[in-house]
C-alpha cells in the first residue's frame, strides 16, 4: 500500500468542512497529525468567504484570503499567508507526525507553486500522507504524483480506516 491517498472530490462537495472533521475525528482516534485543513469563515468585504488554513501540529491559522477592497469581485489567495503555512507545513515534518493532512491539491498546486513542495517533501520523508483533489484537478495531480498513490471515496470511515493503517493503530 502506497503512503500516497487522494480524495477526489466533485465541484460543490464541501471538502474543506470534511477535511477538517476528518482531522479531528482522526486527531481523536489518537494520531498525530501535520499539515493544513482549510476553514471559511465570515465573509470577505467584497461577499467571498475568509479563508485560513490551520496548521494541525499547532491550532495556528494562516489567513490565506487577500482582501482586495469593496470595489473588487471574487476571491484571491494570499500568497503571504500560504507562505506561512506552507513553513508550519514543513515544520511539523520534524515534529513527528504519524500523518499529514494536505487539505486539497488545488489551483496553486496545479502551477507549481502552493504547497507543491511541502507536499513532495513530506512524500520524501517517508511520512503518509492524505490530500484531496478536485475532479477537474485529477489530470494535474497525475502529472504531478503519477499513477503510486490510493484513491478513496470521501467517506470518513474509508478515509480512517486508510489513515490507521498507515500510522500501524488498530482500527
Amino acid at each position: 500500500m502506497t503512503l500516497l491517498a487522494a480524495i477526489p472530490y466533485s465541484s460543490g462537495f464541501r471538502i474543506d468542512g470534511f477535511m477538517a472533521d476528518l482531522a479531528l475525528r482522526l486527531r481523536g482516534r489518537g494520531l498525530r497529525l501535520g499539515g493544513v485543513v482549510q476553514h471559511n469563515e465570515g465573509a470577505c468585504e467584497q461577499g467571498c468567504l475568509s479563508m485560513a488554513l490551520e496548521d494541525l501540529a499547532s491550532g495556528e491559522r494562516f489567513p490565506i484570503s487577500e482582501d482586495r477592497g469593496a470595489a473588487s469581485s471574487g476571491c484571491r489567495l494570499d500568497a503571504a499567508g500560504l507562505a506561512a503555512a506552507g513553513g508550519a507545513l514543513a515544520a511539523a515534518l520534524a515534529g513527528g507526525a504519524e500523518l499529514v493532512i494536505v487539505n486539497k491539491f488545488g489551483r496553486q498546486e496545479m502551477l507549481g507553486q502552493g504547497l507543491r513542495q511541502e507536499i513532495a517533501a513530506a512524500l520524501m520523508a517517508g511520512l503518509p500522507l492524505l490530500i484531496a483533489v478536485r475532479e477537474d484537478f485529477l489530470p494535474g495531480w497525475r502529472d504531478f504524483a503519477g499513477e503510486d498513490w490510493t484513491e478513496l471515496p470521501p467517506q470518513l470511515d474509508a478515509i480512517e480506516a486508510w489513515a490507521l493503517s498507515q500510522a500501524r493503530l488498530p482500527a
